[in-house]
């Protein structure tokens, strides 16, 4: 261990003496003897990456655990302080997750200690439920502790900045640099637990509910709303789901009892990420045995929205594209105005900005991440914000909260049901109606484990001799947003062939992964749909297939 000490940020003794958790010494004594696994724990500290802090929960910096969250908390208290806004304070909320409650109350505890003002949400919550009372509470800042649909091994750390949105650049790495391991805060650096203001869990939830989800003269979506299941994925989202449902006038779900109560470990869910395949099993064998042609799930912070229809081949479940389109078309449909601002990332699909272009509402392509998504709605104040999305099942649907709401999205959704239930249509017909109306959009992904080294050497070929075809159809268009000027820059590629397939490539920003989204587009289709999606589907499998064996 002394040979390799000074790789280390901090010495392991000195990180003994700072946590107070009783097993890391024990812990640290395994680590000693492997000194690879003594530099991954100590060598490097978090950083932030597309959704904040996010890590494996275990001892050292590279790490989520009490002292590395209680580095950031004082990190972000000198931030606030340097620039004066120690008054305004920070909102804090935390999930299900072993320790998230203990996170998040030293998080308080350290910032109150500093002198910046807190207000510790005292249960766990809906991520968009913290970033609301930011805005109606007009804080500096908010931090929620959650790693979302992350394995129940992590933990993970939000943080929102003075404008109500998730930190971006120059913010984040400001706080990153005063993330200073070099001196750990100990207890005698925290304020007393009953020094700290805090809120209650359940006005929380109902102060969000009574401001974002508008009211319902009368139960009347009911009358057309067919019944539906209901999954939180043992995450926090079941309560303030129901209780928004309430508001609007919709019929309360099917429980999916298993998972309805909030349960960090996720017993049967080994990532409990909707999109990831099997997740939803336990939701569809609740619908299947009730005859319910409907599945809704938010992820464990319910922030992300998932929908599956059952049709006559099985469940249908809706990718973050379709769901993006389907609900920017009732948001269009149902908001009126020439200020009408919406936007979607490079690599979500082009569908929604297509649909935008034919109501002659202004649509932004960002960079990936709500932090970028949501920046035009806080950038353009003389805009009216009606609709924000990304891929992976992230959805803006007001301005009330400026990130993804998969509370808010999900009332919405069911809102369009009940509109197209009304004239006898279902969204899959919608899609139908859609692609005659604007082209046929069909998307899909890829990606594959590499080191770094090799993403990073494949890309930098890629833009030094970039491909002449693609499946034989000729490359048309090469963009490069490394040469994007900021805040646009960003190390993704983009390739389009004459038939009308776009890739983008780019490494994953909380994985040692390339992700590749791919999609094709017939701008005039014809004839059969189901017919061209799959077609199109086979040959975007293909091409993916191709494009991760440029990486080896």
């Amino acid at each position: 261990m002394r040979d390799g000490s000074s790789r280390l940020l901090v010495q392991p003794e000195a990180w003994v003496n700072a946590d107070p958790d009783p097993r890391t010494r024990s812990t640290i004594e395994k680590l000693s003897s492997n000194s690879d696994l003594l530099d991954a724990h100590f060598g490097t500290k978090l950083s932030f990456g597309t959704a904040g802090l996010r890590a494996e929960r275990g001892v050292g910096p590279a790490r989520m655990n009490r002292v590395s969250v209680r580095v950031a908390a004082r990190a972000i208290g000198g931030y606030l302080l340097d620039r004066g806004l120690a008054e305004k304070g920070v909102v804090i909320g935390y999930d299900a997750r072993p320790d998230s409650d203990i996170y998040a109350l030293d998080s308080a505890r350290l910032l109150t200690a500093l002198g910046v003002r807190c207000l510790l949400i005292d249960e766990p919550c809906p991520t968009p439920v913290v970033v609301w009372h930011q805005m109606d509470r007009t804080t500096a800042g908010a931090i929620v502790v959650t790693a979302s649909h992350n394995p129940s091994s992590d933990s993970g750390y939000k943080v929102y900045g003075p404008d109500g949105t998730q930190i971006r650049p120059p913010i984040d790495q400001e706080i990153e640099l005063l993330m200073n391991f070099g001196s750990l805060p100990t207890e005698a650096d925290l304020a007393t637990s009953e020094e700290v203001s805090r809120l209650s869990g359940q006005d929380s939830i109902s102060a969000y509910v009574q401001a974002v989800i508008p009211q319902s003269d009368a139960p009347y979506i009911s009358r057309h709303l067919m019944e539906w299941v209901y999954t939180p994925l043992c995450g926090v989202g079941g309560a303030t789901l129901e209780a928004a449902c309430s508001r609007a006038g919709i019929s309360s779900p099917i429980r999916v009892d298993s998972q309805f109560q909030p349960n960090g470990s996720f017993p049967g869910l080994p990532f409990p990420n909707p999109e990831e395949k099997g997740a939803l099993a336990e939701a569809f064998r609740t619908a299947d045995n009730r005859n319910v042609n409907l599945v809704l799930a938010n992820d464990p912070d319910a922030d992300r929205l998932a929908v599956a229809i059952r049709t006559k081949d099985g469940w249908n479940q809706l990718s973050g594209d379709e769901l993006g389109l389907l609900l920017c078309d009732h948001q269009l449909n149902t908001t009126s105005g020439e200020d009408r601002l919406t936007a979607s990332s490079v690599v979500s699909s082009e569908a929604v900005a297509s649909l935008c272009a034919t109501h002659d509402v202004e649509h932004v392509r960002t960079l990936t991440g709500f932090k970028w998504i949501m920046e035009p709605a806080v950038s353009r104040p003389d805009r009216s914000w009606v609709f924000g999305y990304e891929e992976a099942l992230g959805y803006s649907v007001n301005g009330a909260v400026l990130d993804k709401d998969g509370i808010s999205a999900a009332v919405k959704f069911l809102e369009m049901i009940e509109t197209l239930n009304s004239g006898h249509q279902g969204p899959l017909e919608r899609l139908d109606e859609l692609a005659f109306e604007i082209g046929l959009f069909v998307t899909h992904q890829a990606s594959g484990e590499f080191d770094s080294v090799t993403i990073e050497s494949v890309l930098d070929a890629l833009r030094l001799t970039p491909p002449e075809e693609l499946n034989g159809s000729q490359i048309v268009a090469t963009t490069d947003w490394l040469e994007k000027p900021p805040p646009l820059t960003t190390n993704l590629i983009e390739f389009r062939s004459k038939d009308g397939v776009r890739i983008a490539i780019r490494p994953s920003g909380t994985e040692p992964k390339v992700k590749i989204y791919l999609e094709q587009i017939i701008s005039k289709p014809v004839g059969d749909l189901a017919a061209l999606r799959s077609s199109c589907s086979e040959n975007l499998k293909s091409l993916g297939d191709t494009t991760l064996s440029w990486f080896g």
